[in-house]
């Protein structure tokens, strides 16, 4: 496996190949201060022609950047599970999404590409998540939740069932979503309201 990005999300990412038993063999990043992680070497910026036949997953938190950076990319797409995540058999996972410790998601989900369900967080039966998405540590998504591109569902947060969440919006930390959220919005608080939209 071959990852793109030395921050620390490539550490969690290592560490879930660990514990499957897979390798990361290198790691491209832009920063040429960069030389290891965890015992990883990085090669420098991206190449196409850097070991073609392997997969590779982006180490990246950030959505927007996850998105920017997918584009370039002619490598092929991992899917990681950690053995302590709990997936139903029927769930889809989208190429390039990492389900990381101790994650739930339940029967019949659906998570779209490069879709990164975070530390403890649960994704109940029927959610639907759209490419870059991000469900953040221990945040909380009910029954029958959409949730449009690109948005974050910050740790702690807690959407309930039937909500759809629209594009490139952001639900903040420990937020309780209990009406529809429009693209771009920005919401918080218990019940969740809008604090601003962001800018495109």
């Amino acid at each position: 496996m071959l990852l793109y990005g030395a921050g620390g999300h490539s550490r969690v990412i290592i560490s879930i190949l660990n514990a499957i038993n897979q390798q990361a063999v290198a790691i491209f990043d832009d920063d040429p201060n960069k030389e290891t992680v965890a015992g990883i070497p990085i090669v420098g910026c991206y190449s196409s022609d850097f070991q073609p036949d392997l997969p590779l997953l982006l180490a990246v938190g950030n959505n927007v950047t996850r998105c920017q950076l997918a584009q370039t990319i002619t490598h092929s797409f991992g899917t990681i599970v950690h053995p302590s995540a709990i997936v139903d058999s029927s769930v889809t996972l989208g190429a390039g999404t990492v389900i990381v410790h101790r994650a739930v998601v339940q029967a019949n989900a659906r998570l779209g590409q490069h879709v990164i369900v975070n530390t403890g967080a649960s994704v109940d039966h029927d959610c639907e998540l759209e490419a870059f998405v991000q469900v953040a540590p221990g945040a909380v998504l009910c029954g029958h939740v959409r949730v449009g591109e690109g948005t974050l569902i910050a740790a702690g947060a807690v959407v309930v069932p039937g909500i759809e969440i629209g594009r490139w919006a952001v639900v903040g930390a420990g937020a309780v979503v209990t009406r529809n959220v429009p693209d771009g919005a920005v919401v918080w608080n218990s019940p969740a309201r809008l604090i601003r939209f962001r800018r495109s």
